[in-house]
């Protein structure tokens, strides 16, 4: 349970990926942002709405109510 973890072999294919898309994205003008994948639950519903169905609650190991959105 939980997030995926990636090994340094991993990771490196990884970087060398995402470095060639966000490289070809910004040649053809696009912007790089970061959003987090977690987010608190209070946030989101302020974003989308208590009765939105565009978020999906978790809860960590302290008990805190987490949510992630629906495009993630």
């Amino acid at each position: 349970q939980g997030t995926r973890d990636y090994s340094p072999k991993q990771m490196a294919i990884r970087e060398r990926v995402f470095d060639a898309i966000v490289t070809c994205f910004k040649r053809h003008g696009a912007e790089v942002i970061d959003t987090p994948v977690f987010e608190l639950k209070e946030t989101l519903t302020g974003k989308y709405g208590e009765d939105s169905k565009l978020i999906y609650d978790l809860k960590d190991q302290g008990g805190e109510l987490l949510s992630l959105r629906y495009d993630l």
